[in-house]
């Protein structure tokens, strides 16, 4: 399923044992401060997952973090720059043992978004369908309208359709509501 999910409800599904997101650690000043260093800024490579890439290689903790900083810096750079974030946030309820909020892959754009000040984000979902669908219902959101220039076309488009609203789910939180 592909839907557009606000970050803050996320954390808030009772489902998730792991709240928040993996880098919430690296503040704003954190990205301020890596968005100076053009030089570390340059090693990065946001066309691969950050496992992948290079400047990821050291293995001092703080650096590692520092590293972190510097890719967020550089998602944020590219985004500011007429780049578009190209790959859905990934939500697998099956990692939630693993994972903060069950997201497998994206949290370094999870907090590019978020330092750019947007509140929701495109993800692809899987796992327990009944659990993705009471997710949605929590957490469901659109693009918008002043931000759709940081993504590719693809990922502002629902494919999926919605979740049927006569479901006992939908009912229930809207009854709640």
């Amino acid at each position: 399923m592909n839907h557009w999910l606000n970050f803050e409800k996320i954390q808030d599904f009772d489902f998730i044992i792991y709240k928040g997101f993996q880098y919430d650690d690296i503040t704003d000043a954190d990205i301020l401060k890596a968005l100076a260093a053009s030089d570390a800024l340059s090693k990065v490579d946001t066309n691969c997952d950050w496992e992948f890439d290079t400047c990821f290689r050291k293995t001092d903790e703080t650096s590692l973090m520092q590293n972190h900083a510097y890719r967020i810096a550089a998602l944020v750079l590219e985004l500011n720059s007429g780049g578009k974030i190209k790959n859905r946030i990934e939500i697998d309820s099956f990692a939630m043992q693993s994972c903060c909020s069950c997201v497998n892959n994206g949290h370094h754009r999870i907090r590019a978004l978020q330092y750019l000040g947007l509140k929701s984000g495109p993800f692809s979902l899987s796992g327990d369908l009944d659990v993705m669908d009471e997710l949605v219902v929590i957490a469901g959101d659109v693009c918008p309208d002043n931000a759709t220039h940081f993504f590719n076309e693809e990922l502002l488009i629902n494919d999926e359709p919605e979740i049927n609203q006569d479901s006992d789910i939908y009912s229930s939180r809207i009854n709640q509501e």
